[in-house]
């Protein structure tokens, strides 16, 4: 038997969430960190995963999901090549790891939603016809 909360979560608003968290890990990273530096060759990449991922959970629902696939599809490639370089200077940088799991099963679950068919848009309750 399913849990409780099986069937009421929404993949794609789970998906905005997620996208929106990523947004503040990143505003947080380039707010903390030393990574606004001309020599830093993960820069635009970095900027780019923090602009898609507000960009796309903002999308109406049918743009946002393939946007949010293309998202969370650039954050684990790049989340993955930084971590590859921190691994190549015999490091491990496993904070990489709780962006990159993240990403690669968001992209996955939306995958799953635009292969089921148009995005449907849930309904809302019709007003009661005006009386005359």
């Amino acid at each position: 038997m399913a849990g409780p909360l099986v069937g009421r979560l929404d993949t794609v608003r789970v998906a905005r969430g997620a996208a929106a968290a990523l947004t503040v890990a990143m505003v947080w990273y380039f707010a903390t960190s030393d990574a606004l530096r001309s020599d830093n060759p993960f820069l635009v990449p970095d900027l780019l995963v923090m602009v898609f991922g507000l960009g796309s959970s903002l999308l109406p629902r049918r743009a946002a999901v393939p946007a949010m696939i293309f998202t969370f599809g650039w954050a684990a490639g790049v989340f993955t090549t930084s971590l590859s370089h921190y691994v190549v200077r015999g490091e491990f940088a496993v904070d990489h790891i709780f962006l990159i799991l993240p990403s690669v099963v968001m992209a996955v679950l939306l995958g799953r939603v635009a292969a089921a068919g148009p995005v449907p848009v849930p309904e809302r309750p019709r007003p009661a016809p005006a009386r005359v």
